[in-house]
């Protein structure tokens, strides 16, 4: 298992370290209100994830739990039927998104989804950070020529230029590692319908996911100053890179607790290793809040405003890594619990946002999101607990 982690996470350092040096050429480009708005037209771009994610989530489960032999791409075409719906209902809300930018971040995000979600449940999990490799490399290379070689900088042509040339390069390895032999197409109703009716509160749940940081950002950019907006967008950006272990071990853990409650070994894996996750969430808490004192005081000191607010988001990472391991909610299929979970963490971070943010400013947006980690995370390991010592009782 660690094994596979470490091959995920040797990808992902090298994807965060291509991010960091974009993030860093665009903070010298851009003032603190303009990078405020160019994150959080990211944001709302990355909501898409909404109609994506939940059907790859429940398609690995039941992959594995099946045994399935060959990989069913069919399951994207709800996600592109479902795009024009999800367009229209951002423009209802008022945001108006350039349509050549949302049509290539989306396409994006679907080809690299398929491609990672087959890796995922081959468990190739090299190739699987490979493709997130490919693709911030053509956002870096893209952004650098962008900035470097044009005369007026404006966020959208730069997204536009961004995801147009990931488009390309993802559409290019598509060829190369999805083999007709282990894959095919059942677009029939019937089969979506029975593959995703049994797994609804995971879809609804994993839909629910990706909202939390919208939210904050939302009720920032709604209430507070375009200042506020940039300067928290810097937090989430920390936050982010904080969290680069969880995407390695949460593809991992997916597939491995599956396996560990086929054979009924939670008790077992828990007493294994409850200390050295203990250890190792502690560690890297200490790591990032050292990293997140230094560069607001000595590297972006315009941005040292944000220090609190995200030290708050970094407890909210603490907390990922100390209960993700012992989340077994999906390995048992007990997706109602983690859908209830999500509701009720929802419920609090609207709450707080709604009632609070405009007397204690981006604080309080760090502590919804920071809640709602403790709400969904801590939830879900404790249940996890409850629920299996009863069933081995």
């Amino acid at each position: 298992m660690f094994k596979s982690i470490a091959q995920i996470f040797s990808m992902h350092v090298i994807v965060k370290i291509i991010g960091l040096l974009t993030l860093a050429i665009v903070l010298e480009f851009l003032s603190v209100e303009e990078f405020g708005k160019y994150s959080y037209y990211i944001l709302f771009l990355h909501l898409v994830a909404i109609i994506i994610d939940p059907f790859t989530a429940s398609y690995l489960v039941d992959y594995k739990v099946s045994l399935y032999k060959k990989y069913n791409l069919g399951i994207f075409l709800l996600s592109l039927l479902l795009l024009p719906f999800f367009y229209g209902v951002l423009f209802y809300f008022n945001f108006n998104l350039e349509l050549n930018v949302f049509v290539f971040f989306c396409l994006t995000f679907i080809i690299g989804g398929a491609l990672k979600s087959f890796f995922n449940v081959r468990e190739e999990f090299f190739k699987y950070g490979l493709i997130d490799v490919f693709r911030q490399l053509s956002i870096f290379l893209s952004t650098l020529f962008y900035l470097y070689f044009t005369k007026e900088i404006h966020f959208l042509s730069l997204l536009q230029l961004n995801y147009s040339i990931t488009f390309v390069m993802l559409l290019l390895l598509l060829p190369f590692y999805l083999k007709k032999d282990l894959v095919y197409f059942d677009i029939r109703i019937k089969t979506l319908k029975n593959l995703f009716y049994k797994s609804r509160f995971l879809i609804f749940y994993t839909a629910i996911t990706p909202l939390f940081s919208f939210i904050d950002s939302w009720f920032i950019e709604k209430t507070l100053e375009e200042k506020d907006l940039g300067l928290y967008s810097f937090s989430l950006k920390v936050y982010n890179i904080s969290l680069m272990l969880v995407v390695p071990m949460f593809t991992v853990l997916n597939i491995k607790q599956i396996e560990i409650a086929k054979k009924e070994g939670y008790h077992l894996f828990l007493k294994r290793n409850l200390k050295r996750v203990i250890y190792f969430a502690i560690s890297l808490f200490l790591l990032f809040s050292s990293v997140n004192y230094i560069i607001t005081h000595f590297l972006y000191l315009e941005y040292k405003a944000s220090f609190i607010s995200t030290s708050i988001l970094l407890f909210g990472s603490f907390i990922a890594y100390l209960t993700i391991p012992f989340s077994f909610l999906i390995a048992y299929r007990k997706y109602k619990s983690l859908f209830l979970l999500a509701v009720i963490s929802i419920i609090i971070n609207i709450g707080i946002n709604f009632f609070l943010i405009k007397k204690f400013g981006t604080t309080i947006a760090a502590i919804s999101t920071a809640f709602s980690q403790l709400t969904i995370n801590l939830g879900a390991a404790l249940l996890s607990y409850f629920i299996l010592n009863k069933k081995k009782v």
